[in-house]
């Protein structure tokens, strides 16, 4: 959806006061199938980031043209059977519906797609992992003269009928496979994908986009999502707890408390993919990492490694952290350093500064359309991601919360990925590992 104009929206978070054997991520209180996506290649995480904004100069981006062509040389790797069960899943109509009736999500991508009708209309585009076909589509209603839609998932073939009801296929052309291995047999203007997966990297699907990047987009052409910020924080959930924990120790008036240890570990050994509130946020959010898709390659995102420090607003039971993402899509224009200014105060196309890995919000944020998971917007389909801790923490207001996360590729699968939390508060050191799977 269109930014509000009224100051209302924040860059992060502005604090005031059914499972698949492809991914299996708890979720919260109930069942989740999959993570959500779309016909993917080979992915990949996310490396660690000092949170500065993009500046684009298009002679930096000429200057990877070597290494792209070293990385089109190299062979297409293979489409493992973990890539086989993902694709597989994303055939079920469910997914696809999941994702369409997420109004924050499809209302974004359509206004954005509008919103760029200028470098659009009359230009050849490609949607990489299309699903069903609904942003080709949108595409084409702006004016695309062609829209190659990939997706490896056999939801193409409904795609592919979906495009004939609407009387498109004179322009929408639907490829069934991987983009690593369909052939489009010119350059294209601008892709545009909904990559995002929870915790932003996980399903690994922003390679394929670099992949389509690097074969086929022209020198200045469009990305949309054009930028990707993954924040992170600490937060406090009593109620989750209880639910999940203290239930056990008086059932019915019977004490099940020494089913507690492996009630934890159930709860709380992987990712829980739940809603949280503004409440539930001890302190200032923290940029993890900083994805500039007109730049970022695919072996910069199999490792991210960033240190964190914090203070809390609040004395309360520090639960553990969670993460939430935004994208924003901007046009490819050069932007200019702020002279005499350093680079890690730069204003960024939101209207935002970012000071050291924290964002904080500037006035009138009205210029750059943004899809936003933050607890204090809009709920999305991707909801937060909560890594809870086995015992939770009492902190006190203004206590020191730091340490240092490690987001990595799974050796086991690239799809999933591993979590290494180092934090340390009150003079106590913890590590806390998971597997989002």
């Amino acid at each position: 959806m269109f930014q509000p104009t009224d100051g209302s929206y924040t860059n992060g978070y502005h604090h005031d006061g059914a499972v698949s054997s492809a991914a299996g991520i708890s979720s919260g209180h109930r069942v989740r199938r999959v993570s959500r996506g779309r016909s993917r290649g080979r992915r990949s995480g996310v490396t660690g980031s000092d949170g500065a904004p993009r500046v684009v100069q298009w002679q930096q981006h000429q200057q990877q043209n070597e290494y792209e062509e070293e990385e089109r040389e190299k062979p297409t790797p293979p489409c493992t059977e973990f890539d086989t069960a993902y694709f597989n899943s994303y055939a079920h109509v469910g997914i696809h519906e999941e994702m369409i009736k997420d109004r924050a999500r499809t209302e974004s991508y359509r206004n954005a797609i509008f919103q760029h009708q200028n470098y659009i209309a009359g230009k050849v585009v490609v949607d990489v992992g299309c699903g069903t076909g609904i942003l080709s589509i949108f595409c084409a209603q702006a004016g695309a003269r062609r829209v190659y839609a990939v997706d490896a998932s056999d939801i193409a073939v409904q795609a592919n009928e979906i495009v004939k009801a609407n009387n498109l296929s004179d322009k929408v052309i639907v490829l069934h496979g991987r983009v690593e291995d369909v052939e489009i047999d010119e350059e294209v203007d601008v892709i545009v994908s909904e990559w995002m997966g929870y915790m932003l990297l996980y399903e690994s699907m922003l390679g394929s986009v670099i992949t389509a990047r690097d074969r086929w987009l022209k020198p200045g052409g469009l990305i949309l999502p054009s930028i990707a910020t993954l924040y992170m924080a600490p937060v406090t959930h009593p109620d989750r707890y209880g639910e999940s924990v203290d239930f056990w120790r008086n059932v019915y008036g019977i004490d099940m408390s020494a089913i507690m240890p492996l009630a934890k570990q159930c709860a709380f050994e992987e990712p829980s993919v739940e809603t949280i509130t503004v409440e539930n946020v001890l302190t200032w959010p923290q940029v993890v990492k900083h994805v500039d898709c007109y730049t970022v390659t695919i072996q910069e995102l199999e490792s991210i490694t960033t240190r964190f420090k914090f203070e809390s607003m609040m004395r309360a039971p520090f639960h553990g952290f969670a993460f939430w993402f935004d994208v924003e899509f901007t046009g490819p224009a050069v932007l200019p350093l702020n002279n005499g200014v350093p680079p890690s105060f730069v204003q960024s196309s939101t209207s935002y500064i970012s000071e050291g890995n924290h964002r904080k919000k500037r006035p009138n944020p009205n210029e750059a359309l943004v899809l936003s998971t933050a607890p204090e917007d809009p709920p999305t389909h991707w909801q937060q991601t909560l890594v809870y801790f086995y015992e939770p923490l009492d902190v006190e207001q203004d206590q020191v919360i730091e340490g240092s996360l490690t987001l990595s590729q799974s050796k086991e699968n690239a799809r999933f990925m591993n979590i290494h939390l180092e934090y340390s508060s009150g003079g106590r050191s913890f590590v806390k590992e998971s597997v989002m799977r």
